[in-house]
């Protein structure tokens, strides 16, 4: 397992609940899978569960054909083979308990915790049971990072916004020149820099020039590309993560260009609008962590969508405010979102997080992105420690 029994039994308590029933079939539950340290390509052809009391020891239960699905794990065991026998069992199994954890969210306002299917939902509810999600259980044991990850986060965090800045710089040399220079080039680029700095990442960065940057998930192509000119406001968003190690977390920022010595006016308050809503959001998490009250994800969004609402542009903000941040570019914590989902759960020490608004006109878009770490202490920090405060200019 991933954490020990007592560690989770810890945070059943603090939950208030009387245990996690974990659920495993085939590859229909990564959660359940990770926590008990087993592949998610694994060969589990019959269901099989474990349950995790708050108090006491664990239980499994798992199909005679398959007895070994679950051996690794400590706890006592049994075995059903109908159906009709795996209904009884599964009964025994929860024993007394009223109200268990589960991978299930309520309404599927939070869908990347809701792998459990209606029917076991129904089934188990059937024994007079409660089910309250696992959410907060996953938050914690799949999105706090250890001192080493927050460490590997900084390290690459640094290094990106110092790969991104030299995109910007190449198209300004090349077009200083006179030398063409395209959307899919300076993608090539930061891919070779990652490659030279032992960086993987799970997709190609996006770079966008005017009207692609108002796609938020534009990727160039070669050939389907656009090319620099004078007078064009630059989108670049890279993630990526150190390579030697499959512990490391991600780092994930936008930053934005403009290829002028000054903004034009229309894009300049559609940037400072991001910009400060940004930041509000920000704001919120560190005085929320500096009176030592929580601070929800949905929240966070909210305090972020309010000004650019306000100011009009409402429509043209389609995405949530942000993400949890892990050894994956989108992690199983809680996200920064009260559009696309609602976020319930608190934003905890040791964890990270984007905070990102966009705002996409027709004739350009912008998007202004920090990485925020709670850190051990309780401190609200963007990780890089930079926050771009203006579009960069480039005299050309």
């Amino acid at each position: 397992m991933t954490h020990s029994i007592e560690t989770i039994q810890d945070h059943l308590k603090r939950l208030n609940v009387d245990g996690w029933l974990l659920y495993v079939w085939r590859d229909r539950n990564p959660t359940a899978l990770a926590t008990l340290g087993m592949p998610l390509d694994g060969h589990i052809s019959r269901r099989a569960f474990y349950f995790i009391p708050t108090e006491g020891e664990p239980r499994k239960l798992h199909h005679a054909i398959e007895p070994h699905t679950l051996e690794h794990l400590p706890g006592s065991e049994d075995r059903y083979l109908s159906y009709q026998s795996l209904h009884e069992k599964l009964k025994t199994l929860i024993g007394g308990a009223k109200k268990i954890a589960m991978e299930y969210s309520p309404n599927a306002l939070i869908p990347t915790v809701a792998w459990v299917d209606a029917g076991t939902i129904e089934l188990v509810r059937s024994f007079g049971v409660e089910v309250v999600s696992s959410a907060e259980l996953i938050q914690q044991f799949e999105a706090v990072l250890s001192d080493a990850q927050i460490e590997s986060h900084l390290r690459s965090a640094v290094l990106i916004r110092d790969i991104a800045r030299e995109g910007f710089e190449y198209i300004h040399a090349k077009l200083i020149t006179g030398e063409d220079v395209r959307e899919y080039e300076v993608q090539q680029l930061i891919m070779r820099r990652f490659e030279e700095n032992h960086m993987i990442t799970e997709h190609p960065p996006i770079v966008a020039a005017n009207a692609h940057a108002s796609d938020p998930h534009y990727s160039p192509e070669l050939g389907k590309d656009a090319a620099f000119a004078p007078g064009d406001l630059v989108l670049i968003d890279l993630w990526a993560s150190e390579g030697d190690d499959p512990l490391s977390v991600v780092a994930d920022e936008t930053w934005m260009g403009y290829m002028g010595p000054t903004v034009p006016d229309k894009m300049q308050e559609v940037w400072q609008l991001a910009r400060d809503a940004r930041r509000a959001g920000f704001n919120l998490v560190k005085s929320r962590y500096e009176q030592g009250q929580a601070v929800y994800g949905w929240e966070v969004d909210d305090a972020v969508r309010e000004p650019i609402v306000a100011a009009g542009y409402g429509d043209y903000f389609i995405h949530r405010t942000g993400h949890s941040i892990t050894t994956v570019t989108h992690g199983n914590g809680a996200n920064i979102d009260n559009l696309e989902t609602k976020e319930l759960r608190p934003l905890i020490p040791r964890t990270l997080f984007s905070i990102e608004p966009g705002i996409y006109l027709p004739e350009f878009g912008v998007r202004t992105e920090n990485d925020v770490l709670i850190t051990p202490d309780k401190r609200v920090i963007v990780a890089d420690g930079c926050d771009q405060e203006d579009v960069f200019t480039f005299q050309v």
